[in-house]
Order: C-alpha cells, then structure tokens, then sequence
C-alpha cells in the first residue's frame, strides 16, 4: 500500500473512533442523560481541524488533484461525491456549531438538533470513508504512477506538519480515547456503498 493512502486510511480509523464517541453522546442526549457542552465542543473542534483541515486537506489539496491529472473529472464521478460528501459534512458541523452556540447560551432545547447534527454527519462520513477505503483509494493506487506517488508522500508530510504535528495529533488522538471512554457506542456500520447518488 502507498504511504500516502496508509496515512489516510489511518487518519480514518482515529475519525472513526470519534464518530463512535460522538454516538455515544447522541445515545446518552437521547436518554435524557447530560453531555457537557465542553466535550460536544472538543468533537467539534476535532471534526474542524482533524478530520476536515487536516485529513480532508490532504486529499481536496493533493491527492484528487493528482487524481485529476490521471484523468479522473473533477466535476463527475468519485471526485465529484467525495467532495459533495464533504460539503455535506461541513454542513452538519456548522448545524453542530451554530446549535452548540445556542445550548451555551442558555438553550437546552438545542442540544437535540446539536444530537441530530452530530447523528447525521457521523452516519454521513462513516458511509463516506467506507467507500474511499473500498473504491476510491483503490483507484488512486491503481492509476497514479509510481513518481507521483514520491511526489504525494512529500506534500503529505508537508501538510502534516503545517496542519497537525505530532504533538497536536497526540493530543486529538488522547481526546478520541477520552470521549470514546466516557461515551461508549457500538461500532459503527461502514458500508462500501457505491459512488452515485
């Protein structure tokens, strides 16, 4: 397996497992159980920067280019629904947010469509990374040449570094740990699902 596609699929595992902690609340939130607002915040923040900033950064600003350059249409196909779903995703997380706001200024009746918000999106990119996994990945391995493959690992470490870091990634990681612990859910279904809608 390429670097470039380890790491993603990496990266994928640690949002999974964030996706599983955020069930949790949604399922405790559901029971009439409290959720803090500091924790629904601490995913928030980790779905901006970890999943999206950085993780989606990487394949809208490296790897679908390149795909593209291989002949993959940017405005048709898998590229096309993979940037749709983000959209999708970061539709769910300004609903997140914007519910969130009004939890913390006082309106509890908000932390249900904070609760379906966070149900959808994590539904949304669970089926979203199944099919990069099962379908998109493979046909990025199998039509980049190798040399672009070089090329990726470098501008992968590079976005790495700008966006993340170690010490940052360890900090999302612990937080995954935390929330998974404090919110336990089931594992997640992830269905490979096909590319069109």
């Amino acid at each position: 397996m390429k670097p470039a596609i380890k790491e993603l699929m990496n990266d994928h595992q640690t949002i999974l497992r964030m996706l599983r902690a955020l069930n949790g609340m949604c399922l405790r939130l559901g029971e009439g159980k409290p959720v803090t607002t500091d924790d629904l915040g601490a995913a928030l923040d980790f779905i901006k920067v970890f999943a999206d900033y950085a993780h989606h950064g990487k394949e809208e600003d490296l790897l679908f280019p390149a795909m593209e350059e291989a002949g993959f249409p940017r405005d048709g196909g898998p590229i096309a629904v993979m940037l749709m779903e983000h959209a999708q995703g970061r539709a769910y997380v300004q609903a997140l947010a914007a519910a969130l706001e009004r939890v913390r200024a006082g309106e509890t009746a908000a932390l249900k469509d904070a609760a379906r918000a966070a149900s959808g999106y994590s539904a949304l990119l669970s089926a979203h990374i199944g099919k990069e996994d099962n379908i998109l990945y493979p046909m990025a391995m199998e039509a980049l040449p190798e040399a672009r493959w070089e090329t990726l690992k470098t501008e992968f470490a590079r976005i790495e570094a700008e966006r993340m870091g170690p010490q940052r990634r360890a900090v999302y990681e612990a937080l995954v740990e935390r929330l998974l612990a404090a919110y336990p859910a089931p594992e997640l279904a992830r269905p490979a699902g096909g590319m069109c809608h």
